[in-house]
């Protein structure tokens, strides 16, 4: 054989190997097996070729509960989510700042607002939170049907965090009845409907973690629940497997401050503090307070051995206001009041929120501690407002001996500013205290720059209403200030001032 034919013969003969061998690495990077190759069969073209099953993993008899269950949820969201409505809000808020030469401005900055309410009357009341709508006096609210109606606010409660709505012009409205939270208890299964970041509606489920929780800057024990709640659910209703209002979605817990989201706790305000709310409002405008006319302090360990006490809960009355229902039940100063309608006292806060939450003109029962033996005064409770205005009258009869407003000042000892635009950014509010006298009973108390952001659970506007309201109050009863102090917040109460 010629030599130079058996080189051509060798060559091809590796070409042919090199370009199998590259044929063969394709096909398996692509699936195909060697066998696949080698019977020329192409495994590409089972891919056209599927078969589904048909029959679920497991039959319906074997998960009869969990089908209930499906069921009546489904049922349950259909037959509330009518009664929901998302709310958007309007306004403008007035900002104070500071420029370089050191003079106030205020601006107008325009704002809005996205919460959630709940129709509960046939007339087309809505009941949802108190800072959904403040300051926003536009209001709109989108209904399931995506319907859309504008709405007046009939009146609010900040201290409670309730706003009651009255949509305007007639329809036909779907309400939810409002349940008795006070039968709520921990485990119960709740769902929470609402518009979180403007969404729509949106369900959430969960249970009651717990009941009786306490912030300082609410005139009520909230309900702790499990259900995811966010932003703009805030004024959506948390109801029970009935379809009953249970709570109001508040809050939520986060330890994000600037970007708050669920992180498995969120509150609600109990049906039953909403529902009395609503009705005072309706019926006088305005929130209702119960009043008996006593100022307390919390028992300390030197009070408690001087007195000769050796309970856990109560608090001491250290003052009563002449003419009041505590003092015409027959209470005195230095009695230790044990519990409040059977529920046991063991701070002034709860004893201030149980009374103010009392019907007026109700009867309630105290169990005391006075001279080293326990008995129950009953008293009937009155009106704040109402026993306010009834001193106001009587004190400017006696204008003469009334005190000025500077001299209680001086005698309290508090001078406060307005926040700086700085302390405004960090979500400062009301006044600041700028200065504690050397002489007041506050120092030690409180500081310089703590935030006072109520008086009286009214919120303060800025310092000259500050000083207006305080002196007003505090020489004539008790005034009770909002503190608040970085991330803390407490009340402090202050006894009027008298004359020396």
């Amino acid at each position: 054989m010629n030599p130079g034919f058996r080189r051509f013969l060798i060559l091809l003969a590796v070409f042919v190997a090199a370009f199998l061998a590259v044929f063969v690495v394709r096909k398996m990077q692509d699936g195909s097996s060697l066998m696949d190759i080698i019977t020329g069969r192409d495994s590409a073209s089972d891919n056209g070729n599927f078969t589904l099953l048909e029959k679920p993993a497991l039959n319906l008899k074997d998960v009869q509960v969990m089908a209930a269950i499906n069921a009546e949820s489904a049922a349950l969201v259909k037959a509330v989510v009518p009664s929901v409505v998302s709310i958007d809000t309007a306004g403008v808020r007035h900002e104070r700042f500071r420029d370089i030469w050191g003079r106030t401005w205020v601006q107008p900055r325009a704002v809005q607002g996205q919460g959630s309410g709940v129709i509960v009357t046939k007339e087309g009341h809505v009941l949802t939170n108190h800072h959904v709508i403040q300051g926003n006096p536009r209001i709109r609210l989108t209904m399931h049907d995506g319907s859309v109606h504008s709405a007046k606010v009939i009146g609010s409660d900040p201290a409670v965090d309730i706003a009651v709505l009255k949509i305007d012009g007639k329809g036909t409205f779907v309400p939810l009845k409002i349940g008795d939270s006070s039968k709520v208890e921990v485990g119960n299964i709740v769902f929470a409907v609402g518009s979180p970041f403007g969404l729509g509606e949106t369900v959430t489920d969960g249970k009651i973690s717990a009941k009786k929780r306490t912030f300082s800057d609410s005139r009520v024990d909230l309900l702790q629940t499990s259900a995811a709640i966010n932003p703009g659910n805030s004024g959506g209703p948390l109801v029970n497997i009935l379809g009953e209002i249970v709570g109001i979605n508040s809050r939520i817990y986060s330890t994000d401050k600037k970007n708050p989201g669920f992180q498995g706790i969120s509150f609600a305000i109990p049906s039953n503090a909403a529902l009395k709310t609503m009705k005072d409002i309706l019926a006088r405008g305005r929130p209702i307070r119960g009043f008996l006319g006593m100022a307390f302090e919390d028992l300390d360990p030197y009070t408690r051995q001087e007195f000769g006490y050796k309970g856990q809960d109560g608090i001491r009355i250290v003052g009563l206001v002449p003419g009041s229902p505590a003092m015409k039940a027959g209470l005195k100063e230095d009695d230790i009041i044990i519990s409040y309608q059977g529920t046991d006292i063991d701070n002034m806060r709860r004893l201030i929120d149980l009374i103010q939450q009392s019907e007026v003109d109700s009867k309630v029962t105290m169990e005391i501690w006075r001279e080293g033996a326990k008995h129950s005064i009953t008293a009937t409770v009155g009106e704040a407002d109402n026993f306010n205005q009834r001193i106001l009258r009587n004190e400017e009869e006696k204008a003469t001996q009334r005190l000025d407003t500077q001299t209680v000042l001086t005698t309290i000892g508090l001078v406060v500013r307005n926040p700086n635009k700085d302390e405004i950014s960090k979500g400062v509010r009301g006044v600041v205290i700028d200065r504690i006298l050397p002489d007041s009973k506050l120092r030690g108390k409180l500081l310089t720059g703590d935030a006072i952001r109520a008086v009286n659970g009214r919120p303060v506007q800025n310092d000259v209403d500050f000083n207006a309201r305080l002196a007003a109050s505090a020489s004539v009863q008790n005034t009770e200030l909002e503190i608040h102090r970085g991330q803390q917040s407490f009340r402090i109460l202050l006894s009027p001032v008298t004359a020396k």
